[in-house]
């Protein structure tokens, strides 16, 4: 007991752990470390308004042998010994040998500036770390459970996976212990058919392959506990309601948790992407895992049932939104490939669209905007143009830089009011002999393409100035 309160004394030195709720002491602290230089300093609270951490940031500027500036900073953080309680408590082992590791997640996270992933992790994925660490330190030493890490992509920079302090997230970690978290998936179908009838859930769309669930309750909610780490599945928690009634739709309603279940879940095999939870207003789209990357490729591009009803969901709350900008419902809608949704919400009389680092992978019908004169998408991974751009006849600047287009639309010759082009960062291929209607000598008003060479080609560049002789290029 001793080495075990030694240890946590230590861990309560090094770390700053301190009662936070005290003025009088935070003070103290404060008038410190500004002594010490540290200047800048931010107060990170929880969800319920429970200060957690202070990070106090002290800019170091030194010049090197050339006399380049090298801007350095320093970090010192105050954490909440509420925070450092609820670590001791999440860990299992005797010495506690955990806490640290559980510690240096949380301080890498506020030192690299990613606040609300700090306050997730104290607030919704402590919960679950006593059940992983419980497993891992069961299990750790098998010779199994080396070999089921050595598969796993998500651990590939693991090197010993019995060793806790390489796991960065406790995502990594509940990968590692998946395999050994015992589950069984054969009666889930027949329990949300329950909460439907009980009228606690509902089933907005069941495909061949897919079922979309909505929770409307917590019972019906941490039914998916044993499959997933989503905070919102675990037992007695109130993350359920955090989420749902915490955050509004833009009508006011409570905001809906939606669960994507690939039919083959149901059929005992748990792959990670055959169960996703979605949850807009805190911009999350999780497999079981944690990571959303794929949700498109897996789920929306298989299965138009499912596709339409996000399609709808999403175009009735970004209308309500009334706007285009911080508008994560549009975002979405972006993302899940219905770009012409951001179009629709535009006025038609607007002189100017300028989208930058959004990403629109397709230009959508441009008919209505007879009065656009610029318009603006960069860095947006665009690589289609739709053919009717060649409508906006009073468009005079057309700027598409660090984009993927291949080719451009032969209707692009139509518009004889264009003055400026920027097609930089594209891999243009295909140039259109119609282009050549907006050179000066055919009754054009071009007067400069920027374009590089070495993005469209030698033969492409060559094309142009042919195509062009009265602008200028580059």
């Amino acid at each position: 007991m001793k080495k075990n309160n030694d240890r946590l004394a230590f861990l309560t030195e090094k770390y700053n752990i301190f009662d936070l709720t005290n003025e009088e002491l935070v003070g103290k602290l404060h008038d410190n470390l500004h002594e010490q230089g540290y200047q800048d300093v931010k107060l990170i609270e929880g969800h319920t308004k429970n200060v957690i951490a202070y990070v106090f940031t002290n800019t170091i500027i030194k010049t090197d042998n050339f006399g380049k500036e090298i801007i350095k900073n320093k970090y010192e953080v105050l954490i909440s010994d509420l925070i450092f309680n609820d670590m001791v408590k999440s860990d299992p082992t005797k010495n506690k040998v955990n806490t640290q590791w559980m510690l240096n997640i949380f301080l890498n996270l506020l030192k690299s500036g990613e606040n609300s992933e700090a306050v997730r992790f104290v607030e919704e994925d402590l919960p679950q770390a006593e059940e992983y660490l419980t497993i891992f330190e069961a299990n750790k030493r098998k010779k199994k459970f080396k070999e089921y890490s050595s598969r796993s992509y998500v651990l590939k920079d693991v090197n010993d996976p019995s060793n806790i302090n390489q796991y960065k997230s406790l995502s990594q970690l509940y990968d590692a212990v998946d395999p050994f978290i015992v589950r069984d998936a054969s009666e889930i179908e027949k329990t949300l058919n329950k909460f439907v009838t009980m009228g606690e859930a509902e089933i907005p769309v069941r495909d061949r392959k897919f079922t979309v669930f909505v929770p409307l309750s917590r019972e019906a909610n941490v039914i998916f506990d044993k499959f997933a780490t989503w905070c919102t599945a675990r037992p007695n928690n109130s993350m359920f309601k955090s989420y749902t009634e915490d955050n509004k739709k833009p009508n006011g309603e409570n905001s809906t948790i939606y669960i994507v279940i690939d039919h083959r879940f149901f059929e005992g095999e748990t792959d990670n992407n055959y169960l996703y939870q979605i949850h807009f207003e805190t911009n999350q789209v999780r497999n079981r895992n944690q990571s959303g990357q794929n949700f498109y490729e897996d789920v929306i591009s298989k299965s138009e049932g499912v596709a339409n009803y996000f399609n709808s969901e999403l175009t009735n709350m970004a209308k309500e939104k009334f706007t285009i900008d911080d508008n994560i419902y549009l975002d979405y809608l972006v993302k899940f490939g219905w770009t012409q949704a951001m179009f629709d919400l535009m006025s038609e009389i607007t002189p100017v669209i300028k989208l930058i680092n959004k990403e629109v992978p397709r230009l959508a019908n441009m008919n209505k905007f007879s009065e656009l004169r610029q318009l603006i998408i960069c860095d947006s991974r665009l690589f289609e143009l739709h053919e009717t751009i060649g409508n906006l006849s009073n468009l005079e600047i057309l700027s598409l830089s660090k984009n993927r287009i291949k080719t451009l639309p032969k209707e692009i010759g139509n518009l004889k009011n264009l003055v400026f082009i920027n097609l930089i960062g594209n891999p243009i291929e295909d140039i259109p002999d119609e282009i050549k209607y907006l050179d000066k000598s055919n009754g054009g008003s071009l007067v400069r393409i920027a374009v590089k060479e070495s993005d469209i080609g030698q033969k492409n560049y060559k094309r142009l100035k042919e195509l062009l002789p009265s602008v200028m290029l580059g």
